[in-house]
């Protein structure tokens, strides 16, 4: 799905972004399955696997990473860009202490440490506890990754997924100070007008 020109939205079990103006640039990588969905994505576009420069994971559970081997072999160039928080237990140099369970996604090694506040790739990062989310500044669109919701309207993940959930609320309070118009979530389908204002909506009744 084309949100803007040069900004896609691929929908797999947990949705992933593509941006494909100037570098090309993947968020997220989905499940084993998944990858090949995105690889294909990758290719009707008109990219080899290979062009991709960077891929950031937004955090560590298993829909959301277990496609990053299949796609890093595909784009051994591209650089693995993880918050310094999430960074271990991607690599797998620690045991993720938290909910849904054991990883078992294949190691990779993290190329880039992020940190909140941070640029990359012309993205803001913002750190949201137990997942980062991805505000393009210039078109105003927030990738939420796990920070957010919309399987059933916008709310909060379910907490059965949060190491934290009292964190995860704040978080979602945090995103509430942040300008955008577009959201993208890695569950649920986009907002694509207004998200600033509904998060704040949600946010003032958590």
């Amino acid at each position: 799905m084309e949100i803007t020109r040069g900004v896609h939205l691929i929908q797999t079990y947990a949705n992933c972004a593509l941006f494909t103006d100037g570098r090309l640039v993947l968020v997220d990588t989905s499940v084993d399955d998944g990858a090949k969905d995105i690889l294909s994505f990758v290719k009707k576009n008109g990219y080899a696997p290979g062009d991709i420069a960077t891929i950031f994971v937004t955090h560590t559970h298993p829909d959301h990473v277990l496609g990053l081997k299949a796609i890093k072999s595909r784009a051994p160039n591209a650089k693995v860009a993880v918050h310094k928080d999430d960074a271990d237990y991607v690599a797998r140099t620690k045991v993720y202490p938290g909910p849904p369970g054991p990883q078992r996604h294949d190691p990779v090694p993290v190329d880039v440490r992020l940190e909140d506040g941070q640029r990359h790739e012309g993205m803001l990062v913002i750190h949201t506890p137990g997942s980062i989310a991805l505000l393009d500044t210039e078109r105003k669109i927030l990738v939420a990754g796990d920070s957010l919701n919309n399987e059933k309207g916008l709310g909060p993940m379910s907490d059965q997924y949060n190491i934290d959930p009292k964190a995860h609320r704040a978080s979602i309070k945090k995103l509430a100070n942040y300008e955008y118009e577009v959201i993208l979530f890695g569950h649920g389908g986009p907002i694509l007008k207004g998200g600033a204002a509904q998060v704040k909506a949600l946010a003032g009744r958590l």
